[in-house]
């Protein structure tokens, strides 16, 4: 599942993609281009032929959503929330959303499209799965110790940008570092907080972390070591293992959903 939150949040940052290499798939009218692709090959370093077929998910998706009605309320509702978690007023929010390459248009579609997703998982998928008990949460926790495993330490390679742009197209190129800040960043002991030991969690060495907006500028992490990590005692984790259960949970009645979908979807390779 973890997989799938972070092609979202790829998806999200590679929306806008611009049509440099031409149309690789066409999926029920919606194109995707091999620029697309390669941004998804590179930044979760896997093979093209996964990479593509993650893509057509992603427009299956959005071909299930089409009907998902999105009020202008409930948009702004979203902003006034995220301009109250970062301590902005919503014209200050317009202000630093312009500073980082968005326009306030964009912003406000990207918004519309991650509620979409949230009421489409919420009425299709969320639904279908059962409240486990705790024995069948102890039992998950057994079998998979492995995702309990706190590292000891991180050390990362940090890059920011003030344009989310600019690290889409670091993806795409690595050597292209035009606007780009780089610095080697570490965490251990009360540094490495729950939070960043999430956001680490299952980001394999060597690979990025998604692009995150600190609320000043874009940042992706490049994990360049993971200490040895301790696993934690079932108490300690409980809320952990109940996210990681649903998370198992929701792949797998996702996965069901999109593939008898493809079975009858129009579905056109234009560039194997």
């Amino acid at each position: 599942m973890k997989k799938i939150l972070l092609v979202l949040l790829i998806f999200m940052s590679i929306s806008q993609a611009k049509m440099l290499n031409g149309i690789a798939i066409v999926v029920e009218g919606e194109p995707i281009t091999t620029a697309e692709v390669k941004a998804v090959q590179t930044q979760m370093r896997i093979s093209r032929s996964e990479a593509k077929d993650l893509l057509i998910e992603n427009r299956l998706q959005k071909a299930a959503m089409k009907d998902i009605i999105i009020s202008d309320d409930e948009i702004d509702s979203r902003i006034a929330k995220i301009a109250k978690q970062n301590n902005l007023s919503t014209k200050r929010l317009q202000q630093e959303i312009k500073k980082q390459g968005l326009t306030w248009n964009k912003f406000r579609d990207q918004i519309s499209t991650s509620l979409k997703k949230q009421k489409f998982f919420r009425t299709k998928i969320a639904k279908t799965i059962p409240i486990p008990s705790r024995d069948e949460l102890k039992i998950f926790y057994k079998n998979n110790t492995s995702q309990f495993k706190m590292p000891s330490s991180i050390s990362a390679t940090q890059y920011s940008a003030s344009s989310k742009k600019n690290l889409e197209s670091f993806f795409k190129n690595q050597s292209n570092k035009k606007g780009i800040k780089q610095k080697n960043v570490s965490y251990k002991g009360a540094s490495l907080t729950p939070q960043l030991s999430s956001m680490f969690a299952g980001i394999a060495v060597g690979s990025f972390t998604p692009i995150l907006n600190n609320g000043s500028s874009f940042v992706t992490f490049r994990v360049s070591n993971r200490g040895k990590g301790v696993v934690k005692p079932f108490e300690q984790v409980e809320n952990r293992v109940t996210m990681a259960w649903k998370n198992q949970q929701q792949a797998e009645v996702v996965k069901a959903y999109f593939q008898k979908m493809k079975s009858s979807a129009s579905i056109e390779i234009i560039r194997p």
